[in-house]
């Protein structure tokens, strides 16, 4: 990851409160989704019914196309997990493996993980 990426914060509209962190998992077509790995952070365009059986085992989610009342919020809420929507391009700014740590309130999301000192 360079040094420029890891400097910079990200942010979109705080959708689900919470803070996670862990490795990215980035959604981009239908075989992706069978296999996240539990503790990920989901990096998606948008989610879809269908896939509300991951969040269960899933950090966080981080969302290209949504608002505050989307399916993809309130699914998070209501499994208290935070979430950040309407982050253009999100999906091209992280890949799978790389380790993000995201804050559902304000929806910053950025490169590394949580560290409470």
């Amino acid at each position: 990851m360079s040094a420029e990426k890891s400097a910079k914060i990200y942010s979109g509209l705080g959708a689900a409160p919470g803070r996670a962190s862990g490795r990215a998992y980035v959604i981009r077509n239908a075989e992706d989704v069978m296999a996240v790995p539990a503790g990920s952070i989901l990096v998606m365009r948008i989610l879809h019914p269908h896939l509300a059986p991951l969040l269960p085992r899933v950090a966080g989610l981080v969302v290209e196309e949504g608002a505050i009342l989307q399916h993809a919020t309130t699914l998070a809420r209501e499994c208290g997990i935070p979430a950040a929507v309407g982050i253009r391009d999100a999906r091209s700014l992280f890949q799978t493996g790389d380790c993000l740590a995201l804050t559902g309130s304000t929806a910053k999301w950025f490169p590394g993980i949580w560290t409470d000192r």
